[in-house]
């Protein structure tokens, strides 16, 4: 049953659970506990009230995406209302969690939409289902004028929105190089982790696996969307034989992170073996080779991104080990993020802030 100090209310029939002033490493796995609690209750869709959250760390986040991963399942979702001009709402937006749980300002706006779709605003139906899958239009986060996305994670019609937009939501720098700062570290921290982990470990093996994915993942992302300039820079200085190797390897793994938003399992990609193969670390596990997918449910540029990132893992990864493929693409994305909290700094000092 619910923990005390998780109140619930419940508005209709869906549960409203408030979340505590700070989520972090010592409460976050209890409060996606209470959110999955009511999930197993029968209530497919769930709302987090985080308008009295102040902190929410990387344990935080990683907790909300796994409720919100099993209410998919279930055919609903978790909705979450965050205030507008807190560090919790800048720190979501930078990481790019925006774009996988639907959030709104406040409560009422939650339920509204809930009641009428189950879909937060301007979701396509793919991101609402959590399959992370691109859609062939988006509009501009900042004009609202519809674009064609070229790359993987575009928000803006152009450059200028991109920096109008910034300015507005991400005025603080402390934020933003604080919210990098602990992603990147956190990234670190799961990728790391591997190594420990040993094959009789399954399920806490599959989980840290999916961890790290996860993590690399975000936090290319985040790079991609908010240091392009650093990203492109950084890709630049590989040996010529390198870069596409990395662009690859991180397609491929974004194909794995599709995977796992909708069965949120590794199961059917990573092939796992016990200990008598000789090799007692799942860094020693292979990706598999899979079928190709069906996406017929995709428009034509939908399916050319998904089919572009299958392809990239059939060649880059499968075959691999785990340890090789996660080795290389985090080397490349904290070294992408060393360069970029760099430049924050430098910035800072710049301006004087």
């Amino acid at each position: 049953m619910p923990a005390a100090g998780y109140p619930v209310q419940m508005a209709g029939d869906v549960p409203v659970v408030t979340a505590p002033a700070d989520v972090d490493i010592t409460n976050a796995s209890r409060l996606q506990a209470v959110l999955s609690d009511w999930l197993t209750r029968g209530h497919a869709t769930v709302v987090a009230d985080m308008t009295g959250t102040r902190f929410c760390d990387s344990a935080g986040l990683m907790e909300l995406v796994l409720a919100h991963r099993r209410a998919v399942a279930r055919g609903g979702g978790l909705r979450l209302v965050i205030s507008a001009d807190t560090a919790v709402l800048r720190v979501f937006t930078l990481i790019g969690l925006d774009r996988v749980i639907p959030r709104f300002a406040s409560l009422e706006q939650a339920l509204a939409q809930t009641s009428a779709t189950g879909a937060a605003p301007g979701s396509t139906p793919a991101q609402v289902r959590g399959h992370g899958l691109v859609p062939e239009f988006r509009s501009c986060a900042q004009c609202g004028t519809p674009f064609v996305p070229q790359r993987e994670h575009a928000r803006f019609c152009t450059a200028g929105c991109r920096a109008a937009w910034n300015r507005e939501h991400l005025g603080d720098p402390a934020v933003e190089a604080s919210a990098l700062t602990w992603s990147i570290t956190a990234m670190s921290e799961a990728t790391t982790r591997l190594s420990g982990v040993t094959v009789w470990e399954r399920v806490q093996a599959v989980g840290a696996i999916g961890e790290a994915v996860w993590w690399i993942t975000m936090v290319d992302a985040t790079l991609v969307r908010h240091h392009p300039g650093v990203y492109e820079a950084v890709l630049a200085g590989q040996a010529p034989a390198e870069r596409p190797l990395i662009e690859e390897t991180l397609a491929g793994l974004r194909f794995v992170r599709n995977r796992m938003g909708r069965d949120d399992s590794l199961g059917g990609v990573i092939e796992v073996r016990g200990p008598r193969t000789g090799n007692r670390r799942i860094t020693g596990w292979t990706w598999k080779q899979i079928p190709e997918p069906a996406l017929a449910r995709l428009g034509p540029r939908g399916r050319a991104w998904e089919m572009s990132r299958y392809r990239a893992y059939q060649e880059h990864l499968a075959g691999r080990t785990v340890g090789q493929i996660i080795g290389r693409a985090a080397a490349f994305v904290m070294l992408a993020g060393a360069n970029a909290a760099l430049s924050t700094d430098a910035s800072e000092h710049a301006t004087g802030t």
